[in-house]
């Protein structure tokens, strides 16, 4: 509830600096540099607190062993052109590289072509 009555308090005073700064009665420096704080504040607590919960998602059970006699399954990363050969599948979600998720590239075995 807290957050709530933090988020109105927030509102009103925005509104009320807006008001003073129309009327003329104070700089608009004055009314955006709380307001630019305030939003870098709220910026700042959102990234520490999604570091805090954990940007990975660690998968529970055992992973997965891939027959490699019957597929090959490879990740690239289209920003730079790595490439990752997936020996134990730990969850469908593919890994990330530079930032973005690799994509998928399920290669074949010629000897299984028949």
């Amino acid at each position: 509830m807290t957050r709530v009555w933090a988020k109105r308090l927030a509102l009103l005073a925005a509104l009320a600096g807006l008001g003073l700064w129309l009327g003329g009665v104070v700089p608009a420096a004055w009314v955006l540099a709380p307001l630019l704080g305030y939003l870098i504040l709220r910026l700042g607590f959102a990234s520490f607190g999604s570091l805090a919960r954990g940007g990975a998602h660690i998968p529970s059970g055992d992973p997965e062993p891939v027959d490699q006699a019957q597929e090959r399954v490879t990740y690239w990363c289209e920003g730079c052109g790595a490439e990752l050969l997936l020996l134990v599948r730990g969850t469908p979600v593919p890994p990330r590289h530079c930032g973005e998720r690799m994509h998928e590239r399920a290669e074949i075995p010629r000897d299984h072509l028949g």
